[in-house]
This record gives structure tokens, sequence and C-alpha cells, in this order.
């Protein structure tokens, strides 16, 4: 395999973060909230997502409960 060989070629075909960073003016972040089951994780998650919408801000909320 060549150094520069990606293991995951379906990766060389998707955009690439700086692309999609471009597209929607905006820097990518993730957040990970973790805690004990009812903590309140999704309750905060959803209050984060409103406050980033209402700012102008492109979020995703992804839900391992529901995923």
């Amino acid at each position: 395999m060549k150094q520069q060989e990606n293991i995951y070629p379906v990766f060389d075909r998707m955009l690439s973060r700086q692309d999609k960073e471009e597209l929607l003016h905006q820097r990518g972040v993730m957040l990970w909230f973790t805690g004990l089951s009812g903590s309140g994780k999704s309750t905060v998650a959803i209050a984060l997502e409103r406050e980033l919408h209402r700012r102008g801000l492109l979020c995703r909320i992804l839900d391992g409960d529901n995923i």
C-alpha cells in the first residue's frame, strides 16, 4: 500500500471539511455530552441547538438513543 493511499477510499469522494465550512460560512465543531441516564444531556443539547439556530448557525443533534 502506498503511504498516501487512503484505507477508506469512500472518504476520497466526499466533500472535505474545508469545502463544507466554506459553503456554510462557519467552522465545524463537535460537542459530546456524556453523563448518567436522565441527567439532562438531551435537554441541554436541544437548548443549545435552539440558541445556535437563533444565531443563524446550522446545527445537528445525533442522539445515540435514536440512531
